[in-house]
């Protein structure tokens, strides 16, 4: 990495692990750690916000040049990472400038003491920081090292890489995402600016491989003035690869996209809410879950299956109750679930 962008992204709060990857701790693991809030991961997945690692295994190497991408897009490196670290190397340093970050919240008196002793035993990862993981030729590999080590994994990808997609197929991330950033391909080239000629047809192929996936879902990052239209055609496209999961979520104009983007384009949620009703009508689905603070919904047939089950929540001594079986842990999260729509 040229020592200038790696200067560059450290002075944005990123911890650079090796030569291609790098953690940022996100605000919701810090609010999580007070007990302020938690991000919509947790609401919509149960996926503890104070045990997940935000991360990149590519950090400045994608294909897409999207307008609303907070990186400086002068950095960006469209091909695949040449010498890439090893599997083992990267989650362990992941995990160390994860777990030095958050050491400063020890002595803070808002902090709560379980959260923070659980924030240093992190359980996920998500491959969602920068950049695109599948640009990582080991990625198979990196998931598979994830979950040895009894944590989660979500993938986030634009969907630039159908090959890679199909590798992963015998050994999937826990949860896959595949942004659709667009409602057909004018709009696309508009938002994205791709460096294949062909990046429609990719994400086509990608979105099609998406449905052999677990927990597959298609996410709408959108933005007013650009690709918060025609909620027909998104529809249409995601009657033609249904997926799990819908998220419908809005774009903020920070990092580098302030000098791209006005803050006007930034969709409300009420906005998000309304578009997410026009599509789900279309599916014939529904809103199952929505997170206002984050600008999100989540779409889906019916709301089942959505909350993971983790044996780490049942056997860590830093959790005060001790849970024999699923049932008995499943039967909480639902009272929890009920208590928080009270």
């Amino acid at each position: 990495m040229d020592s200038l962008v790696k200067k560059d992204l450290e002075k944005q709060g990123y911890r650079i692990v090796g030569n291609h990857s790098a953690v940022k701790v996100c605000l919701w693991c810090k609010r999580a750690i007070k007990n302020e809030d938690v991000c919509y991961k947790q609401t919509f997945y149960g996926i503890k916000s104070n045990r997940c690692i935000q991360s990149s295994v590519s950090v400045t190497n994608c294909t897409h040049k999207c307008v609303f991408c907070w990186r400086s897009l002068e950095h960006t490196d469209t091909e695949e990472i040449k010498n890439p670290d090893s599997p083992k190397d990267i989650v362990d340093g992941l995990i160390k400038e994860q777990t030095l970050f958050l050491k400063g919240f020890k002595g803070n008196t808002q902090t709560d003491a379980t959260k923070y002793r659980e924030s240093t035993l992190p359980k996920h990862i998500a491959l969602s920081l920068a950049g695109d993981a599948t640009l990582y030729p080991l990625l198979p590999e990196l998931i598979e090292e994830i979950h040895s080590r009894d944590m989660t994994s979500f993938l986030v990808t634009n969907g630039q890489q159908p090959e890679m997609l199909k590798k992963l197929i015998k050994n999937p991330p826990t949860q896959t995402y595949i942004t659709l950033p667009a409602p057909n391909e004018e709009v696309y080239k508009k938002t994205c600016n791709p460096h294949h000629k062909d990046g429609w047809d990719r994400l086509m192929k990608s979105l099609e491989i998406l449905q052999k996936f677990p927990r597959a879902t298609i996410r709408l990052s959108v933005m007013k003035e650009l690709n918060l239209v025609n909620p027909e055609e998104y529809a249409k496209l995601i009657k033609k690869f249904p997926p799990q999961f819908v998220e419908v979520k809005a774009v903020m104009s920070v990092g580098y996209a302030q000098y791209r983007t006005d803050y006007k384009q930034m969709a409300r949620h009420e906005d998000i809410k309304e578009f997410s009703k026009k599509i789900a009508k279309e599916l014939g689905w529904k809103i199952v879950a929505e997170k206002a603070e984050s600008r999100v919904t989540l779409i889906m047939k019916e709301d089942e299956d959505r909350y993971l089950f983790f044996p780490h929540d049942i056997q860590d001594k830093a959790n005060q109750e001790i849970h024999k079986d699923k049932e008995e842990w499943e039967a909480i999260q639902e009272a929890k679930k009920s208590q928080e729509q009270q």
